[in-house]
């Protein structure tokens, strides 16, 4: 039989998780304490202790939170590298772009804050990574080109993340659809040619 979940339990930790980006984005991780949080989310100091050990404890709960939710949302996106499947990387793009309009100010504290995380990156980068990867070619070394697959997946993840970073730091100036849909079109025609130059 499975146990009911308690609502008090979610809305404690999701007010302490939300007093925890909020003091991130005000006053940088390490300038946070316990007591501040407790104060922020409006509950006492052994509430926060019957949910998590200590600070880091809660930073590494909401960041592998944040992170499986990312691999659960790209997991459904099959892709393919091919020009006539490069829809594909759209629906990567779009689906971690409207994952994280959900979590804006944890992503805000994570990328652009001056005390950003940097493990979070990696750790997103990685993920990115080998989703992409999943579209390239072995053969792509091969082509008239010659690329390297490893150089190719770090450009590929470098503007990635990069876009993704730019939309954040922006306050979002374009929907996930327009961000989605132009970056596409930068990879499937390069840089060059899509802005215009021969």
């Amino acid at each position: 039989m499975n146990k009911k979940v308690d609502l008090r339990i979610l809305r404690t930790k999701q007010s302490i998780r939300t007093a925890f980006f909020e003091l991130i984005q005000e006053k940088g991780y390490e300038a946070i304490t316990i007591q501040d949080i407790a104060n922020r989310a409006m509950i006492n100091r052994n509430t926060f202790y019957l949910h998590y050990e200590n600070k880091p404890d809660l930073l590494h709960t909401c960041m592998d939170g944040l992170l499986s939710e990312v691999k659960d949302v790209i997991v459904q996106c099959p892709i393919s590298m091919k020009p006539y499947r490069i829809s594909k990387v759209e629906t990567v793009m779009q689906a971690i772009l409207e994952h994280i309009s959900r979590n804006t100010s944890f992503y805000y504290a994570m990328f652009i804050d001056e005390n950003r995380i940097y493990p979070f990156r990696e750790k997103m980068e990685t993920i990115i990574k080998d989703k992409l990867s999943e579209g390239v070619n072995p053969a792509a070394g091969k082509s008239p080109l010659a690329i390297s697959q490893e150089l190719l997946l770090e450009y590929l993840v470098s503007s990635f993340m990069g876009v993704i970073i730019w939309w954040i730091k922006n306050d979002q100036p374009l929907s996930t659809s327009e961000v989605s849909s132009q970056f596409s079109k930068l990879v499937a025609y390069g840089h060059l040619k899509v802005a215009g130059i021969e």
